[in-house]
């Protein structure tokens, strides 16, 4: 007979919906905020509690099916009807492979310390085989992302940057690497180098940023960005509009920063590919 500890299933299940839900925006594309995703994953966890009671079959299948359509709609908000169920498929099968994982290194670790109860799993898990698992998995939803999201135009737009009542007009660039986002607000941030910038950012702010001198009037923020050479803080503006334009038409940003980095190539805006697929490339399908 297994013994149920709480304070193990609550801990295991939040950190493993956290992680689904994030291989579930990881593969669809999606925008996915750090906070948002706690949320949701804290719903899970709380259900796993139902572990104790003793309920239906089928009633434990439509709570799993309820609590799962709260989990998503709260990570990823209001969507429409078709990619709502898109992300709530994707949901399932990124929570079929980290279980499947898990129980698979679980199993080969120690053969009864799980228990499965109306979808519901307990492990005495150790926090590396968490890690292990999880490892395994975003390497098998890495190579679904491929799969399902293989021939996608990468995207060449020509981007307009709004800002204080200037605009300059670049070239735009999405780059698979750049996840940068703002910490705070999950944000995304483009990068642009500060000749690319410097027509519409007064001459003050952009000193301000380059020195990274936050007790200026101008308001900006310090991103943390991971770089080959190790860790490092860019200054990001919020611009008053941004507008990609490409030959299909026209979409503006609705949430956008951009980052100033003297290691951006000139003329150029490389915004991350989540932003496109997300927003914009939704827009552009349907034009």
């Amino acid at each position: 007979m297994t013994v149920v500890y709480v304070d193990i299933l609550l801990v295991i299940n939040l950190a493993v919906d956290y992680l689904v839900l994030f291989g579930t925006a990881r593969l669809y594309g999606a925008r996915f905020i750090r906070l948002k995703g706690l949320f949701g994953a804290i719903i899970g966890a709380v259900y796993s509690l139902l572990i104790f009671a003793d309920l239906p079959k089928m009633l434990f299948a439509a709570t799993k099916f309820t609590v799962s359509v709260i989990m998503v709609f709260i990570t990823f908000g209001k969507q429409k009807p078709k990619d709502f169920f898109r992300l709530l498929a994707l949901f399932y099968i990124c929570g079929f492979l980290f279980s499947g994982f898990m129980m698979l290194i679980n199993s080969l670790i120690k053969t009864d310390s799980f228990f499965i109860k109306g979808g519901i799993v307990y492990f005495e898990f150790s926090a590396v085989g968490i890690v292990v698992s999880a490892a395994a998995a975003f390497i098998v939803t890495e190579i679904l992302k491929r799969i399902f999201r293989r021939g996608e135009p990468e995207g060449l737009f020509i981007a307009r940057v709004f800002f204080n009542g200037k605009s300059a007009v670049l070239k735009c660039f999405t780059d698979t690497g750049n996840s940068l986002c703002d910490p705070i607000s999950g944000t995304p941030v483009a990068v642009a180098s500060p000749k690319s910038v410097e027509k519409i950012l007064p001459e003050e702010m952009l000193a301000a940023m380059m020195k990274e001198d936050l007790s200026t009037e101008y308001k900006f923020r310090l991103i943390p960005c991971k770089t080959i050479s190790g860790s490092v803080l860019v200054p990001a503006f919020r611009p008053d509009k941004l507008v990609l334009k490409n030959e299909n038409g026209e979409y503006e940003a609705e949430e956008i920063m951009v980052a100033v980095s003297e290691n951006a190539p000139e003329n150029t805006l490389i915004i991350g590919k989540n932003l496109i697929l997300s927003e914009a490339k939704k827009f552009f399908s349907e034009v």
